[in-house]
């Protein structure tokens, strides 16, 4: 018979499982897990509620709930985050080594993560709403179940291997993180910020860092400043207004931009266009006529009149 130490990690059971892109509006309020739960972001960005700590996970990131943990979920950022969930007992003392561990996924971690993505929206129903239970559904291929359990269990080798690792990160390696850190940090900040102004030191003092640390994060990531990308954004933001057919005056006061014309003009030098057209545009409008006058200026004129021709 087979020791544990031949199988150290074995799925019991997989009790749920879903995957889904997730609107803005779609967090999942703070509820207990009974078992293992398995959380990997494929892309967007959420910040992950592990009993009283939050954790920001972005596009790649792995992350384990354990046993009565209590977690909750909150989208971040402007792309709708795409996120695969899986609760399931398993056995051996090898899950220790998840507790309070977030990975970023490796080329062979992520077949498992893409072909469960894949197979468990043919195994489950989604939720009926953010948070609960996805229903099973009756009628699988033969062994399905069992695939899956197979291709958890392998992800979960690979992820214990890289826990033995005895290598320590560089010096630049480190740096390189706590820039990623720090913009990723940054950026969440501002998509909560978008209705007014920021200050850079404001900013500084949300994500815990000085000035400097800060623009070198941005620059080095970005190759932008950090207020660069906050008006970026908040343009962007200003884009999604005017496609839902809010007016330009009202995005400003949204906003809080000084005043309309401002707007306009940060809006024009960004897109090329006018919020008043961008917002025709993108609810399939005509655009304006244009006045006579702009018509007579753009008319080609001869250098002769045209009595003179005549003769």
């Amino acid at each position: 018979m087979a020791s544990n130490e031949d199988f150290p990690l074995r799925i019991e059971a997989v009790t749920a499982a879903w995957a889904a892109e997730r609107r803005a509006e779609d967090d999942i309020a703070a509820v207990q897990t009974q078992e293992w739960q398995l959380v990997y972001v494929r892309t967007g960005t959420i910040e992950e509620r592990c009993n009283d700590k939050r954790v920001l996970l972005r596009s790649g990131s792995i992350l384990f709930h354990q046993p009565e943990e209590v977690f909750g979920m909150r989208s971040m950022g402007e792309i709708p985050p795409e996120v695969l969930r899986m609760d399931f007992f398993c056995s051996g003392a090898a899950m220790d080594r998840f507790r309070g561990m977030v990975f970023h996924a490796e080329p062979g971690e992520q077949h498992d993560l893409n072909w469960l993505m894949k197979e468990v929206t043919e195994l489950y129903d989604p939720p009926a709403a953010p948070g609960e239970k996805p229903v099973p559904r009756e009628e699988v291929a033969f062994g399905a179940r069992q695939q899956l359990a197979i291709h958890l269990e392998n992800l979960l080798i690979l992820l214990a291997r890289r826990c033995k690792r005895p290598r320590k990160p560089t010096l630049r390696v480190r740096r390189d993180r706590r820039q990623t850190a720090l913009v990723e940090a940054a950026r969440a900040y501002f998509a909560q910020n978008l209705t007014h102004e920021v200050k850079v030191e404001e900013v500084c003092r949300a994500v815990g860092c000085t000035r400097t640390q800060l623009q070198q994060a941005f620059r080095t990531k970005l190759r932008h400043t950090a207020m660069e990308e906050f008006a970026a954004m908040r343009l962007d933001y200003a884009a999604q207004l005017l496609a839902r057919g809010t007016t330009p005056g009202e995005v400003a006061a949204q906003l809080g931009y000084c005043s309309g014309a401002y707007f306009s003009q940060k809006f024009h030098a960004a897109t090329g266009n006018t919020p008043s057209a961008y917002r025709r545009m993108q609810q399939g409008l005509p655009a304006r006529r244009q006045n006579r006058q702009q018509k007579d200026k753009e008319a080609p004129k001869t250098s002769i009149p045209e009595t003179e021709q005549k003769k």
